[in-house]
């Protein structure tokens, strides 16, 4: 049976969701400009909801995972940990919006399945990010 994730393990992914938001913020500065316009406004204002998700969800995921137990996950903090910094790293690369919108929305799915204490969605929102970040 897995452990429950520590204070410091939650504060931890909490951190890597706020660094997801952060890159998502940086993309959307750099590729959106009033000449240029590499993304829509309808692309921008999407990303920017994403980001105020990710930003909430980021400080209620630190008090959910605490005390979640993941028997599915080997090591719980840290695979959590390492799929959301492997989409931030992700983000901060891609060229084409949608790509970018795929990842942020499965980061805010992944962070609603540890709010709502779900180890079944925990797991597949970690699937599903994975495979964003393959494609």
């Amino acid at each position: 049976m897995a452990l429950p994730l520590t204070p410091d393990e939650a504060r931890s992914i909490a951190e890597a969701f706020r660094a997801a938001e952060h890159s998502v913020k940086c993309y959307m500065d750099g590729h959106y400009n009033q000449e240029e316009h590499k993304i829509s406004r309808a692309e921008y204002d999407s990303l920017y909801e994403f980001c105020q998700t990710l930003l909430c969800l980021s400080s209620d995921a630190t008090t959910a995972a605490v005390g979640l137990s993941l028997d599915a996950l080997d090591a719980p903090a840290d695979e959590l940990k390492g799929v959301i910094e492997e989409a931030n790293q992700k983000i901060k690369t891609l060229q084409k919006i949608s790509s970018v919108i795929n990842c942020v929305s499965a980061l805010v799915y992944l962070a609603s399945s540890i709010i709502a204490k779900n180890p079944g969605a925990i797991v597949t929102s970690i699937t599903t990010l994975r495979n964003k970040i393959k494609s």
